[in-house]
């Protein structure tokens, strides 16, 4: 849980820090925070805004700010306003701003009517350089004049309903050489807008650099909403491809969504393609994509976390969403634009709740909740700030990219981790299933084996029944022979004392050592039987102890050498180091005493299989991950068809070694799983008459923790003496 916990947060981090790095990159997006050269500092005055002396190598551009000549419902043409008759209706205001807050003989002037602006500009004589003005979105109609001369227009301007033509459409009017003065009349018209006049700023500059931040700011909102919007049509596809999961289908609307408003506002990319646009169509798409996304955002939210937000306030938003579509197609112009506000109020509340939802998934350790404060609480904060900058309450705008960027990009990183786990939780389920069918299919063939060669015409569940009948009447066949030859020997022998047979005290003493030899052959039938049930079921207790690889080696190396010697065999040992020189040295966890048995078990085999004279060979190799012991002998060997079954408990044949000589037949097998409780692997190799050899490997551990009172590590512990093999 710690390491899932650990992995989890570093992944939260490197969204975050991606996410940070990512904003020098998208400098230039908004209209408040572009980190390109300009220079603000300039303000009219008294409709004069003078420029003299300023550097258009640094400044880049310049934004025409502060106090502008407005005229109050007159048109007026570059020609009248120079014959001077309507200085006295001249007032003051200053731009950007949204006409409405304009007071006109004591009372506000209101969202709708018509107005000339003025505004002269004082130039050096000789600039040296081409000038531009960059025009944005004017609400709803304007004309523009500098210096007498018609330069841009966006829909028809005039002095009702009826004559004003509105139309959203920023222009980049290439000034040429602007001379010492420039004189700016800027004539607009709003009757089908809550908001009217310029209320964001004209920007006016060296016309290179103007063109060149206009280029790169549409590249990097094109940039955007092309991301946006590729990354809804993928989760809807996403959605086709596997329907039992929403959550792709919310998020792929809210992307649709965000990214086609995102074409509509700002610097209207859509202009750039289509200059034609209706104002009304625009305005319809643009208000859809608004009051769509957010039920499509909370439907996201609700589907991450169902426990967390309530179904009622889902059913709520998009209800009220859909009530908002319906009044906007019913709703006039004018009055379409006034819903606006009150859905904003809603969006606001609705995002606190959304973070209130969230941070209680936080706090209950959701998958990825932490991320989705952090990219919702972004995203709700920019939100506001765009609420309040389209409101004309503050002048900072163009931040809800920056939000949008991270409440997609953490979006999108939370659903790619619960399909990276979804997708690790099938893989591990697939490999477990290849495994279990590897391990079945290499049982089936070697059980297969044999049944074919009685009949191959069966079905394979048939097969499958028979070979295990054959194989439990093989287990019971040796059980009852290990118990019943010996018994059925003992009752003979004790019969012919019981009756008489054997007479002389030396014949009777024979019968009654024969009986005790059977009777403790039994016994270590039974001792065998009860330790291997017990190493199978993990009942055994293990004095597991870190032991250094050479004292290993040490250990075990004369250890067994002079019983065999006794049985008339030769013995050699050989030990082997495969590390690379300066590693450190190798350790290995295990229980003596038990590791000594099987080393017990398998040299016994290897005595009662090597003819007199013979070589049994212990040879201890040590590489970089594991100890592998083998013990080789030049005896007869194994046929290979009997090698995969030598572990097996009660496997007997006469070519087989597992119970040769007169064992218990369980010796190797109680080997097999004391090396399997180590952690290690047993196996054997052998050809037909040149012998066999069984191995077994323990895998390396770390070195143990120094401790002050340890007794010295390299003392080996002691176990028990070998038993004699005679």
């Amino acid at each position: 849980m710690r390491i899932s916990s650990c992995s989890y947060y570093y992944k939260w981090c490197l969204v975050i820090l991606t996410t940070l790095l990512f904003f020098p990159f998208l400098g230039g997006c908004g209209h408040g925070l572009s980190a390109a050269k300009r220079d603000w500092s300039h303000q009219a005055i008294k409709g004069t805004l003078d420029l003299r002396g300023v550097d258009w190598s640094v400044a880049g551009r310049v934004r025409l700010e502060g106090e502008w000549g407005i005229y109050w419902n007159e048109l007026l043409s570059p020609e009248a306003l120079s014959q001077g008759g309507a200085d006295e209706r001249k007032q003051w205001t200053k731009l950007p701003d949204a006409w409405n807050k304009l007071e006109v003989n004591g009372k506000k002037a209101g969202a709708y009517g018509h107005a000339t602006y003025r505004l002269k500009v004082l130039l050096d004589e000789s600039p040296g350089h081409d000038m531009a003005l960059h025009v944005p979105f004017i609400r709803t109609a304007y004309s523009l004049w500098v210096n007498g001369r018609l330069v841009a227009q966006a829909g028809q301007v005039g002095t009702d309903p009826e004559t004003s033509v509105p139309k959203y459409q920023p222009q980049l009017v290439t000034l040429g050489d602007s001379g010492a003065e420039l004189d700016i009349v800027l004539q607009v018209s709003n009757y089908h807008h809550r908001l009217g006049g310029p209320w964001q700023s004209l920007e006016f500059g060296e016309a290179s650099r103007v063109i060149a931040h206009k280029d790169r700011t549409d590249g990097l909102g094109m940039m955007l909403v092309g991301s946006m919007i590729a990354l809804g049509l993928h989760h809807l596809g996403k959605y086709a491809l596997r329907r039992k999961d929403r959550t792709p289908l919310y998020f792929g609307w809210f992307c649709l969504f965000v990214g086609v408003h995102a074409l509509f506002v700002g610097d209207g990319l859509i202009y750039l393609y289509w200059p034609e646009l209706p104002w009304r169509t625009a305005l319809f798409i643009e208000y859809l994509c608004f009051y769509l996304g957010l039920p499509a955002a909370v439907l996201f939210v609700r589907s991450l976390y169902p426990g967390e937000v309530s179904r009622r306030f889902v059913q709520t938003v998009a209800w009220g969403g859909l009530l908002f579509v319906l009044l906007m197609l019913a709703l006039p112009m004018p009055r379409m634009t006034e819903l606006t506000v009150i859905y904003q109020l809603f969006t606001i509340f609705s995002a606190l709740y959304l973070l209130y939802g969230i941070a209680c998934a936080a706090l209950r350790r959701r998958g990825g909740a932490l991320l989705a404060i952090f990219g919702t609480s972004v995203y709700a904060a920019t939100v506001i700030i765009e609420v309040l900058y389209y409101n004309q309450m503050v002048r900072l705008g163009g931040t809800v990219f920056y939000g949008l960027i991270i409440v997609v990009f953490t979006s999108s990183f939370i659903l790619s981790d619960r399909s990276s786990k979804a997708l690790s939780v099938i893989e591990k389920l697939s490999k477990q299933m290849r495994e279990l069918n590897m391990g079945l299919e290499s049982k089936i063939r070697e059980r297969t084996a044999e049944l074919e060669k009685t009949n191959r015409s069966l079905e394979r569940m048939n097969d499958e029944l028979a070979r295990l009948e054959t194989s439990r009447r093989h287990l019971l066949t040796n059980i009852s022979h290990d118990l019943g030859t010996p018994m059925t020997l003992i009752q003979g022998y004790v019969e012919a004392l019981l009756d008489g047979v054997v007479t002389e005290p030396e014949q009777q003493n024979k019968y009654l050592r024969i009986i005790h030899n059977r009777i403790t052959g039994l016994n270590r039938l039974i001792s065998d039987l009860f330790q291997l049930s017990k190493l199978e079921a993990r009942q055994m207790d293990f004095e597991i102890q870190p032991m250094r690889t050479k004292d290993f080696m040490r250990f075990f190396k004369e250890r067994y050498e002079l019983e065999v010697l006794n049985e008339g065999l030769r013995f050699q040992t050989l030990t082997t180091e495969l590390r690379p020189q300066g590693s450190p040295e190798g350790w290995v966890r295990l229980d003596v005493d038990r590791i000594n048995q099987v080393l017990t078990n398998i040299i016994y085999n290897a005595v009662r299989h090597t003819p007199r004279g013979g070589l049994i060979q212990l040879h201890m190799i040590v590489d970089e991950h594991s100890l592998v012991v083998q013990v080789q002998d030049n005896g007869p060997g194994i046929d290979p068809e009997d090698l995969p079954y030598i572990f097996d408990r009660f496997y007997k044949k006469d070519k087989s070694r597992n119970t040769a000589g007169g064992g218990s037949g369980l010796g190797l097998a109680i080997a097999k799983e004391i090396v399997d409780f180590h952690g290690g692997r047993i196996w054997a190799q052998s050809r037909k008459g040149q012998g066999a050899c069984i191995a077994f490997m323990l895998p390396l551990a770390a070195p143990p923790a120094p401790r002050a009172d340890a007794p010295n590590a390299s003392n080996a512990p002691d176990a028990p003496d070998a038993p004699d093999y005679g």
